[in-house]
């Protein structure tokens, strides 16, 4: 019986930092679209406050209940309630990439708060930002996701959830 270490992907210190960068790159994404939901106004006269927050959500909720499909399958209710709660939804997924803990399930909830964006977008007459800005946003979660095991620059690394197991190789 012999122990052999595996061979991994987490020696690789280039798959470390696409990690990181692609994961800072989501982060940064989800965060800065929450925070654009508070403000109000551009350059030096912006504001952010939690008044300008209602009404940016009430803009949304109408925009979604009025000039998509989406009121033929969803009750308005339901359109009201994603739209008011998407900002504090993308802060919080965006810190929680950031940060790397359990950073699978982070990115996979990053992907389906990109996707969700996705689809209220497809569902508008007009979807050209959906290509360009969403798409963007899923393959880069998919390039984090698949350079994950090489996480080192997270909370996972340092916790070791990214260590290279041994595998045991039994002789008949």
């Amino acid at each position: 019986m012999s122990d052999t270490p595996a061979t991994s992907c987490c020696s690789r210190l280039d798959l470390a930092f696409a990690n990181l960068i692609a994961r800072l790159w989501v982060a940064l994404r989800l965060v800065m679209a929450g925070v654009d939901k508070f403000r109000a106004g551009d350059g030096a006269e912006a504001t952010f406050s939690t008044a300008n927050y209602e009404t940016k959500t009430k803009l949304i909720s109408d925009l979604m209940t009025q000039n998509s499909f989406l009121p033929a399958f969803l009750p308005a209710s339901a359109i009201d309630m994603y739209a008011h709660s998407i900002g504090y939804l993308l802060i919080a997924v965006g810190l929680w990439v950031a940060v790397g803990l359990l950073s699978e399930f982070a990115l996979v909830a990053a992907g389906l708060t990109f996707l969700s964006l996705g689809f209220g977008l497809a569902a508008l007459p007009d979807d050209s930002e959906l290509t360009i800005n969403i798409g963007i946003g899923i393959m880069i979660t998919f390039m984090a996701l698949m350079t994950n095991k090489c996480a080192w620059f997270s909370l996972d690394g340092l916790f070791g959830r990214h260590r290279a197991k041994k595998v045991v190789v039994t002789e008949a």
